[in-house]
């Protein structure tokens, strides 16, 4: 008996020994995880989910360099992954300027010179290096981590050390594109910047004024600042009533009433 006791016994510490071991082991593999991955994962935690959401009223400023500026009211649906809506009615709830984006493409419709314009998102790549898909732009309007990539890279992006001091930031960098991501104290990105490793330009955005809708929390200003060295472009959007997760349609968009034109002369 006493034999067969030091045996259990024995067998008993060997087991908990090894899972003993196996603890440890787990415990130094969290320990490897970078400050950047751990602040990743605390951001795509705090990250608004939602299956639509409608900002019902909303003004739309366009500023080109001091010159050519343009306000307007306006309102946007978003079906998450699926389509965005804007409709633009500058006067009187008219609507006079459509933009519809889906995962397949985008069109533009401009009713006031009966003209829409159609592209999918390869045309980013030809004009300016830049993968860029439905997703980012979903992302940008709601607030929602993303990055951009150069054309023909393969491999996802992951957070490097950040040489912004102490600020609290996501940084990302490729062979052409410095991406920071600042971050407010939930978490949540208060601004974005995206430079060209050759200075030769910056986007930036900026969020501002997060106002409780439901259980989620959304900025009610945004600001998109682009700027070329030569040209700075200004896009706001101030939000002044949302509606997260109720009833929502999109308007069929048929083009067959428009003359269509090319997409380039817009962006070019």
């Amino acid at each position: 008996m006493h034999t067969r006791t030091l045996k259990i016994l024995l067998a008993v510490g060997l087991l908990i020994t090894f899972v003993g071991c196996k603890v440890k082991e787990k415990v130094k593999i969290d320990d490897l995880r970078t400050h950047e991955e751990v602040l990743l994962q605390e951001v795509l935690r705090a990250e608004p989910a939602f299956g639509n959401i409608h900002f019902m009223r909303m003004n739309i400023g366009v500023n080109l360099n001091g010159k050519s500026k343009y306000n307007s009211a306006a309102n946007c649906k978003i079906i998450t992954d699926s389509v965005i809506h804007i409709s633009v009615r500058p006067f009187f709830g008219i609507e006079m300027f459509i933009v519809q984006l889906t995962p397949a493409g985008m069109v533009l419709v401009d009713k006031t010179k009966n003209l829409y314009y159609q592209s999918d998102y390869l045309i980013f790549e030809d004009l300016f290096n830049m993968q860029l898909n439905y997703k980012t732009f979903e992302s940008l309007l709601t607030n929602k981590l993303f990055t951009v990539q150069v054309k023909n890279q393969e491999k996802s992006l992951k957070p490097i050390p950040s040489n912004r001091g102490n600020e609290r930031i996501l940084t990302y960098k490729n062979v052409s594109l410095t991406q920071y991501f600042l971050l407010n104290e939930n978490n949540r990105i208060r601004e974005i910047e995206i430079k060209s490793n050759e200075g030769t330009g910056q986007f930036r955005t900026y969020y501002t004024d997060f106002t409780a809708t439901g259980k989620w929390i959304f900025p009610s200003n945004i600001r998109l600042q682009l700027n070329n060295g030569s040209e700075k472009f200004d896009f706001n959007i101030s939000i002044s009533q949302m509606e997260v997760d109720g009833e929502i349609n999109i308007p069929f968009l048929n083009t067959h009433l428009y003359r269509q034109a090319d997409i380039k002369s817009l962006l070019e």
